[in-house]
């Protein structure tokens, strides 16, 4: 049971961090396209210590579909992007974070699921 309901946590924080990257950012950050949006991750979401990070120099930007497709193929036009943007301390730094191994319990994932839709909510209120 217990799997289950961290496979709908998961589910849950990724719908809401999407929503909240695609909102804050509003167009891809590399090429400027407003449409099809996606939430673009500088590193792999398979690590828990950065999949969920919002904060601005965090690891979720907003991608168009074609240039979070490219990333998937060749990382060097993302994380030049990053770099350009943040600098390289900030990006090692990011990388130090996603390497680290990171467990979060129920109580965790439902904390931070509940922090970010209000997040969420704030930013959607602010952009009316």
């Amino acid at each position: 049971m217990a799997v289950n309901k961290r496979k709908k946590l998961y589910k849950q924080l990724d719908e809401v961090v999407s929503k909240y990257i695609r909102l804050r950012d509003g167009y891809c950050v590399q090429c400027g396209n407003p449409e099809r949006l996606t939430n673009g991750h500088i590193f792999s979401r398979r690590h828990l210590a950065t999949r969920w990070d919002i904060s601005k120099d965090g690891n979720c930007h907003c991608q168009c579909w074609g240039c979070n497709y490219k990333h998937t193929k060749d990382n060097y036009d993302y994380y030049k992007w990053y770099t350009d943007r943040f600098g390289k301390k900030k990006f090692e730094k990011l990388r130090d974070r996603y390497t680290q191994i990171t467990k979060l319990n129920l109580t965790e994932l439902e904390e931070l699921l509940l922090g970010i839709k209000e997040q969420y909510q704030l930013l959607k209120s602010n952009k009316i």
